[in-house]
């Protein structure tokens, strides 16, 4: 069964990462991609070009198309995964992001689970996340498996690992794909659409992506920014009829919670709730 992978790469990604990313949704795969689309969001480094030219020999060899698109100026990952879904030429897409590390029974999983239950239109998985040493990871972010307890989570926080995802390329078109203004949650706002469609999502209990989380992660969980994001996510969810008005309320509650604690507590809540030491 062919299908399509689907990355975006920008200025301030690491050369390196990128390569063994692709190298680990491609040559170290036990079931390849027929093809790799790879948007460039935006002018990057020279380093990064050196690197696309690598790896556009190396698909080559084991005969994997490489397709890569190029725009003008940075605009973010919505629209940088909206204007590779239109270069992506297979039923199936699998997301992927430039420095993570797909595990090689990745897509065999997914693949023969989305043969055998056609009525899936969003199938993910579970990741583990590493700082340094791609060998060692430090936990396991869990997600539940069917979709009504999918839904129940998304109600709290979301429910799939992005990085992780095989869509049902139709349907995701069919949705409007990802909304462009919706800060960093976009993904999240893609499976609220997906549900009020009435698009049914499902999880693996299998570790499928190996996430670079690296130094200063939970830094980046302290931007207030996201408390804007949050809100406006919490009035789309009670747009949709997933949360009532005290739900809301106690969403903003916890976002502004987490967002202002001292990094130490982010870290004890990371560790004992969030996530699942490996």
């Amino acid at each position: 069964m062919k299908f399509s992978v689907l990355m975006s790469v920008y200025k301030s990604d690491n050369a390196e990462y990128l390569a063994r990313s692709i190298q680990s949704v491609t040559v170290d795969q036990i079931l390849k991609p027929a093809q790799l689309v790879l948007v460039k969001d935006g002018p990057v480094s020279q380093e990064i070009d050196a690197c696309i030219e690598t790896m556009r020999s190396v698909l080559s060899d084991i005969g994997i198309e490489f397709t890569v698109v190029p725009k003008e100026a940075n605009a973010g990952l919505a629209a940088a995964s909206n204007t590779g879904f239109e270069y992506c030429r297979y039923e199936y897409v699998a997301r992927m992001d430039s420095d993570d590390i797909a595990l090689p029974e990745r897509f065999e999983l997914q693949l023969a689970y989305m043969s055998a239950h056609p009525e899936i239109s969003v199938l993910g998985g579970e990741i583990t996340e590493f700082e340094d040493d791609e060998k060692k990871p430090s936990q396991t972010r869990i997600v539940p498996q069917n979709h009504d307890k999918i839904v129940d989570m998304l109600k709290t926080r979301n429910a799939v690992n992005h990085v992780t995802v095989l869509y049902r390329k139709e349907d995701i078109l069919q949705l409007g794909g990802y909304s462009e203004d919706f800060g960093k949650l976009e993904d999240y706002k893609l499976w609220v659409d997906a549900v009020s469609a009435g698009l049914k999502l499902h999880n693996l209990p299998d570790i499928l992506v190996n996430v670079r989380v690296g130094e200063g992660f939970i830094e980046r969980r302290s931007n207030k920014r996201e408390i804007q994001d949050w809100d406006m996510l919490q009035r789309y969810l009670l747009k949709a009829g997933l949360i009532g008005k005290r739900k809301a309320v106690s969403n903003k509650i916890y976002i502004r919670v987490f967002i202002y604690m001292p990094t130490w507590m982010k870290k004890i809540a990371y560790k004992t709730i969030l996530r699942r030491k490996k």
